[in-house]
């Protein structure tokens, strides 16, 4: 392999006249300075291209391409790209090495020299028969304002949607975004030759989350209402007893009550699980929400009315069971009571 030197194109120089002595003092200085980082960046083209060309003639390709490649970047160079180029061959990289001999044909024609652009171009056109290429495209559906496409983390182009572009045989990953989408990502294996990879991209909307409902304090259980104290009476008996009834009844009302709201939750939680309301168990429409919400705001009305009713109607079967015998005298009389946030019996003891 004969190694090709490293050609380099210097730009126009540009004479300045009459310029001030400050200002050309000031030139002097930063053209040192960019002199110093142009020559520090050649320096490290050269070494770079140096063992590129090293590790080549060892056959170690695949070292020797990422070398002569930053080289490239460091100090663009003819010669450079020629071997980097050919480097590329040797390794596989199809594609990349088919860009390079492309790349050096236009260096070599605006550098003049015929010879080396009739070979670089020769060498690009015995790759492309056996290029691999991959088609990337998007449905229609997915294309949308702000669709972003990546190959192996390189942008593509909207005008290459479609396109049967050259590229390296092996893994290549897609990847694409865009607003309120899912991102998508798929991986596709291309062999050496082949040309009819593909891979299109489909993206799904992303689900909006469903509002969370305002915080609700549920309302307090309705408050029994409190018997008037018994009258003085020569019999502890009597009264004892007649504690004990108010308290059961009391506690019944509550029963009841408890009752009531158990089964006004569990109506709304059935019509809450119809798959009108919760089509799935972990997606409900907003009056599924709602009829939840209230399912769970009765049960706990349910549960603290239904507990209070029964110790009061538990104390007052304790209290009518362990009074003392009472006057005969003794009469009881039960009237409904009803107020505005109360609803109940109303019980009057006389003896």
């Amino acid at each position: 392999m004969t190694a090709t030197p490293r050609l380099g194109y210097p730009g126009p120089m540009v004479l300045a006249r009459r310029v001030p002595a400050a200002l050309v003092a000031l030139g002097i200085g930063m053209t040192a300075a960019h002199g110093a980082r142009a020559q520090g960046g050649e320096a490290a083209a050269t070494a770079l291209f140096d063992e590129g060309r090293k590790l080549m003639a060892a056959h170690k390709y695949a070292e020797a391409c990422p070398k002569l490649a930053e080289s490239e970047r460091l100090a663009p160079s003819g010669g450079t790209l020629l071997n980097l180029a050919d480097c590329y061959e040797h390794t596989g990289q199809t594609a990349s090495a088919w860009v390079a001999w492309k790349d050096a044909a236009a260096r070599a024609n605006a550098a003049g020299k015929a010879d080396v652009e009739k070979r670089a171009l020769a060498k690009a056109a015995a790759l492309e028969p056996a290029l691999a290429r991959l088609t990337v495209s998007v449905d229609a559906a997915s294309d949308v304002p702000g669709l972003e496409i990546k190959n192996d983390g390189v942008a593509v182009g909207h005008a290459e949607l479609g396109v049967a572009l050259p590229v390296d045989p092996g893994s290549h990953l897609v990847e694409a975004t865009a607003p309120r989408k899912k991102p998508f990502s798929a991986k596709v294996d291309v062999a050496a030759k082949q040309t009819d990879a593909r891979v299109t991209v489909t993206l799904e909307d992303e689900p909006e989350a469903p509002a969370p409902p305002p915080p609700v304090t549920p309302p307090p259980p309705p408050a029994a209402p409190t018997p008037a104290p018994p009258p003085e009476t020569s019999s502890g008996g009597s009264s004892v007893k007649t504690i004990g009834i108010v308290t059961g009844v009391v506690g019944i009302a509550g029963l009841a009550t408890g009752s009531v709201f158990g089964l006004m939750a569990k109506s709304k939680n059935d019509e809450a699980l119809q798959p009108a309301n919760c089509p799935t168990s972990t997606l409900c429409t907003q009056h599924g929400l709602d009829l939840t919400h209230d399912a769970k705001t009765d049960a706990t009305i349910s549960t603290i009315t239904f507990i209070a009713g029964g110790v009061l109607t538990a104390a007052g079967v304790v209290l009518v069971l362990t009074a003392p015998s009472s006057s005969p005298r003794t009469g009881l009389r039960v009237t409904p009571l009803i107020a505005p946030s109360v609803a109940g019996l109303g019980v009057d003891a006389a003896w």
